[in-house]
């Protein structure tokens, strides 16, 4: 080993020998972060000190939970990465841990390499911890980070709610991190020295990050020029009156954030039309008017958080700006929001849209071994291959299953006349003898039209599912009952006028889709009109 790169202290003591207080140590910083001492774990393991006092903590437990170490590197140091991420190993395997490496590549061009790393190592290390079912990741972030988290944020005009720093806990939700994912940081309360120290007094050797002198990085130079500068100027006291200071902001953070912490993405209408349950999560919906009835500044502070929610990434400031003065304006939208999420603002909602990529992988991981749906071009695009779905026959009785798992059953049912149709969304009865024998389902197409019922006339299909609020992008994943050429039933939102149940009809077709989300189901305000139209219009014609 190079003894630049390497803290070795004199006198290395064997893992069997450390102090006795590092074996009951873990119990103590693990449940004062809420987190249980026997709780399996993912350590982010760089080998720089705190992580190497965390990962021994953990391991030396007197109840040692299971626990694997990851290791991240970024390929940007050289032979200097190859070197930390064998001493990394070697540590790992002399403690009987569990050991992955992981390697990334990170161009130095486009934009902050910091975020860019640390977004890119949170990324990797939630996808290990999603793959061996861990939900807790340790981190070994300690008070200097989070002071030098302060000023940097502080230095670039951060608001309020930024300048709190690194939390004890943080959950990292949404698809960037798979699964939902408990970030802990269980040596917050610590100071670099001291973690230092405990290694030194305990003969525990950890990596020294070549790249901590370079003044190529923000927090570099806040921990090499500005953190001394300051003790000059202020004295030993100005440093603990900045941590004062970051304490302060995280209480009136907190209390900023009980008048916000209810606001929440609700899923998406639509979802019960275009998705199975399983994809229900993604994105969702927001009355304009929770947003509209709070204080300016805690708008701002909500959309902040509810876009980096929905989204996995923080937004620009620029982008919140633009967000809330069209709020504020009571104007309608959309905006491109990180990783090709889309935010459309609405007369009385706002909705939050996820990426195609997105709803194609999901799809992809339900179908399995099916073939898959192929995206239908609506409005058509000219560069998108005809479905693989296809037409499939649906018979009665019989089933269907869909590519993304979602299944249409169809069955005959005796009715004394007279007796409702079912209102529920994802279920219809129509009349036998304007059905005929034969059901197809499948996937609109260009020229679609259909007479819903209750509906004064004819319209596109288009049109109505713009009506009733299914967004462009997945509008292609709304499934069609179809019989002789002719649309029965727009799984999900409405049959046809012409396929209705009559009074004096006693024979139906009963269809049934299965795998939709179970939602709190909300007709937008046009189409709600004309569902209580419809039934009226029954009422009259018995």
């Amino acid at each position: 080993m190079n003894r630049s790169n390497y803290r070795i202290p004199a006198g290395r003591i064997p893992a069997g020998q450390l102090p006795a207080d590092f074996c009951g140590r873990y119990a103590q910083v693990a449940r004062a972060v809420g987190v249980e001492p026997t709780e399996p774990v993912v350590v982010a393991f760089s080998g720089g000190a705190d992580s190497v006092l965390l990962l021994h903590l953990v391991a030396l437990a007197s109840s040692k939970p299971p626990v694997v170490a990851v290791h991240v590197d970024h390929g940007l140091r050289g032979e200097e990465s190859l070197r930390d991420a064998l001493f990394c190993e070697r540590e790992a395997r002399r403690l009987g841990v569990t050991f992955v490496l992981r390697r990334i590549q990170l161009a130095r061009e486009g934009g902050s390499l910091e975020a860019r790393a640390r977004e890119a190592r949170y990324r990797v290390l939630a996808e290990e911890a999603e793959a061996r079912g861990i939900r807790v990741l340790l981190t070994g972030h300690h008070a200097d980070d989070a002071l030098e988290t302060l000023l940097m944020r502080w230095s670039r005009g951060t608001a309020l709610g930024g300048l709190s720093g690194p939390r004890a806990t943080t959950t990292l939700v949404g698809p960037s991190f798979g699964a939902e994912l408990l970030v802990a940081r269980p040596l917050l309360h610590m100071r670099r020295e001291e973690v230092r120290c405990l290694l030194t007094e305990a003969g525990i050797a950890w990596c020294e990050d070549g790249s901590n002198d370079s003044d190529e990085f923000t927090r570099n130079r806040v921990r090499n020029t500005l953190l001394p500068r300051i003790s000059e100027l202020a004295g030993a006291q100005g440093i603990e009156r900045l941590r004062d200071f970051g304490r302060a902001v995280e209480r009136l953070e907190l209390d900023l954030a009980r008048a916000t912490a209810h606001l929440a993405w609700r899923p998406l209408d639509a979802a019960r039309v275009t998705r199975h349950a399983d994809r229900a999560h993604l994105g969702g919906s927001l009355p304009r008017a929770d947003l509209m009835c709070l204080p300016s500044a805690l708008r701002r502070r909500a959309v902040w958080r509810l876009l980096q929610e929905g989204c996995g990434a923080p937004p620009r400031k620029r982008l919140v700006s633009l967000v809330l003065q069209d709020l504020e304006r009571a104007r309608t939208g959309r905006h491109a929001l990180p990783r090709g999420w889309q935010l459309e603002l609405r007369a009385s909602r706002i909705d939050l849209l996820p990426p195609r990529r997105l709803l194609d992988r999901e799809r992809s991981k339900a179908s399995s071994a099916r073939a898959i749906q192929a995206e239908l071009p609506f409005p058509a695009d000219p560069a998108c291959e005809p479905a693989v779905f296809g037409e499939r026959a649906l018979s009665i009785p019989g089933s269907v299953l869909l590519a993304d798992g979602r299944r249409l059953d169809a069955e005959w049912v005796e009715r004394a006349p007279g007796v409702e149709p079912p209102r529920e969304a994802t279920v219809v009865e129509l009349d036998a003898a304007a059905v005929g024998a034969s059901l197809t389902v499948r996937f609109p197409r260009r020229g679609d039209r259909l007479k819903p019922l209750g509906a004064p006339g004819s319209r596109s299909l288009a049109r109505f599912l713009a009506d009733c609020h299914v967004p462009r992008q997945e509008r292609a994943n709304v499934p069609l009952v179809i019989t002789d050429e002719r649309i029965a039933w727009v799984a999900g939102l409405r049959p046809a006028h012409e396929f209705r149940v009559q009074a004096a009809t006693r024979r139906r077709v009963r269809i049934a889709l299965y795998g939709a989300p179970d939602l709190a189901f909300t007709t937008p305000p046009r189409a709600a009109g004309e569902a209580r139209e419809l039934f009226e219009a029954d009422d009259r014609a018995r």
